[in-house]
């Protein structure tokens, strides 16, 4: 994705305009103006769509540069005394000359990485969003210090250590993810949420700390009827500071309920806008059904996308490297269709973990429910992955999706945002702090089985929801019926066996099982998993091709496909990064 980089000069040669040209991905991308002093050199590129046009803001020697926006900036100036006109750069720079930097980070809502350079103190600080959504991955080794929206920006430094994280093979075969900080490179780290690090140019030592903790979120009082008129309030809220009708924004709409609400909150605040809402899935599938059945009863326009068996894996290859191989392949679900929908609209709302901060979707069981991340509750959910950050104070909180938000959903899931930055600005309404902080600061038996969320959907959006159903269940939202093992067991034969017969589900927008088995991508994949010519093989004694790939193509019933596909995602990246040395 587009974003801020830099370096300092110590122990380095390479130039900031060799760093530029490895994040400029694609032409449409704007430069900006490259600073170099005798310490350090940055810069930034970006889709001029948001934002600073250019950077960086200054002034009396501090230097900031940021990717991504604000949404309450202006209603903080009363509070830490700065002018209300001014743009979130200049509030960042006028709040970190008062020394009021961590307290106005602590209260910030926002999308968004940035960098400070204090000249004369000589210092550089790294900010990441309290949610960390924004990418930022920083390089600290033997006296270097670097840091890029993307990866490959630090590779393309002198004497970097590319040593292969020795946890991170394992890790993404496992899960399909990263977990933590982790990159594929055992000196480059994704920068924590809520973070500031802290470079001390003089002493040459790091130092990192967060600016805000879950622990701050403090338990209500609130009874369960006036937290669904409170959450209805707040998200409407949250959807208005994200949407200016004066601005070309777009609704990607599936049959789920997350971007449905969002385009409910739009449709509500202005009911006469005449927007875009995009679709994509297998042509007849329960998304675009639901998706277009919404949309009629509003003035919006709809396009749909159509996957198939041609049309998906080669475009892949490409996103594998914009996304620095940290995300599978397989769930690049709607990538090949950015560009066009780029052309219609600048920014997209995005309806990330909706269904788990709202709707509690992560729970397993009524055993997790009010109660702080723990060893245990780690290992039913991630196996045998190591990964000792659960017990940091960050998550200090009697909840647990704070750390499987900050694990899955911002390793995985939003990677899927990172793979669409290249031509489309998100923005993402259920991480507004009003509605996180509310949220949180409710027993979890409020969100168990969808109960508040779905209370709020009919309370505040009947026209929407009563009687619309949900692709996951078909029916409306809070409508669920449980079904008994047996039927489970026996509706899971039948799928089978309308698989075998060649009967598509509705139910699904993609169908991964049967393409991989398409000549020309079954083809393809021999070709990447042969482990002779793998760069895979130094990584394990496991050949991908006769393990995975085989055993699916000769069994119609066999479903390899997260290992073959996670397996593809490794050897793209691989090879990149082999290739580009040369």
């Amino acid at each position: 994705m587009p974003g801020i980089f830099g370096f300092t000069k110590k122990n380095q040669s390479a130039h900031i305009e060799t760093v530029q040209e490895s994040m400029m991905l694609y032409p449409h991308f704007k430069k900006d103006d490259l600073f170099k002093d005798e310490s350090i050199a940055a810069s930034r590129v970006h889709l001029n769509k948001i934002g600073e046009k250019n950077s960086p803001v200054q002034s009396n020697d501090v230097f900031v540069w940021i990717e991504g926006e604000a949404y309450n900036h202006v209603e903080l100036a009363g509070y830490f005394g700065y002018e209300e006109s001014l743009s979130f750069s200049e509030c960042l720079l006028f709040v970190y000359q008062q020394n009021l930097l961590d307290s106005f980070l602590n209260k910030l809502d926002g999308y968004f990485c940035a960098a400070i350079y204090d000249k004369n103190k000589k210092r550089v600080k790294l900010i990441s969003d309290r949610y960390g959504m924004r990418m930022l991955y920083w390089y600290w080794n033997k006296g270097q210090f670097a840091w890029a929206s993307e990866v490959k920006a630090i590779l393309s430094l002198d004497n970097i250590d590319q040593t292969i994280n020795s946890t991170s093979f394992e890790c993404f075969m496992d899960l399909g993810y990263l977990l933590n900080e982790h990159t594929w490179f055992e000196n480059i780290k994704l920068i924590k949420p809520a973070t500031v690090i802290s470079l001390d140019l003089q002493k040459n030592t790091v130092s990192q700390y967060h600016y805000w903790t879950w622990a701050e979120i403090k338990p209500s009082p609130i009874s369960f009827d006036d937290a669904v008129n409170e959450l209805g309030n707040r998200f409407i809220q949250a959807v208005e500071r994200r949407f200016d009708p004066k601005e070309k924004i777009g609704i990607t709409l599936s049959g789920g309920l997350d971007s449905r609400v969002i385009f409910a909150a739009v449709e509500h605040l202005y009911p006469d806008y005449k927007g875009s809402a995009f679709t994509f899935g297998i042509g007849g599938c329960d998304d675009i059904t639901i998706a277009k059945t919404v949309v009629s009863k509003s003035h919006w326009n709809h396009k749909e996308y159509h996957f198939t068996d041609k049309n998906w894996f080669k475009p892949r290859f490409e996103k594998v490297w914009n996304t620095d191989g940290m995300k599978d392949m397989m769930h690049m679900h709607g990538g090949e269709f950015i560009d066009d929908i780029a052309s219609n609209v600048d920014i997209n709302l995005n309806g990330y973990l909706g269904d788990a901060i709202f709707g509690g979707s992560y729970f397993k069981n009524d055993n997790y429910l009010n109660r702080k991340i723990n060893k245990n509750i780690v290992e039913s959910y991630y196996h045998n992955t190591k990964d000792e950050n659960f017990d940091s104070d960050f998550y200090n909180i009697n909840h647990i999706d704070p750390y499987l938000f900050m694990s899955r959903g911002r390793r995985l899931i939003n990677m899927g945002t990172v793979n669409s930055l290249i031509a489309l600005e998100q923005r993402k309404p259920f991480f507004d702090n009003g509605c996180v902080e509310l949220i949180y600061s409710l027993p979890d038996e409020y969100r168990l089985n969808n109960k508040l969320y779905a209370a709020m959907l009919h309370k505040f959006f009947p026209k929407f929801f009563k009687d619309i159903p949900w692709q996951q269940t078909g029916k409306p939202a809070g409508l669920t019926i449980k079904k008994s093992v047996l039927t489970r067991a026996l509706n899971k034969i039948v799928r089978h066996l309308r698989e075998l017969v060649g009967i598509k589900s509705s139910a699904g927008y993609t169908d991964y099982k049967a393409w991989i088995r398409s000549p020309e991508v079954a083809s393809e994949l021999k070709k990447l998993l042969n482990r002779k010519d793998s760069c895979y093989q130094k990584l394990t004694d496991q050949d991908f091709e006769e393990v995975y790939l085989n055993p699916h193509l000769n069994n119609k019933l066999k479903n390899n496909s997260n290992e073959i596909l996670r397996a593809a995602t490794l050897e793209i990246y691989l090879k990149h990064v082999k290739n580009r040395k040369k």
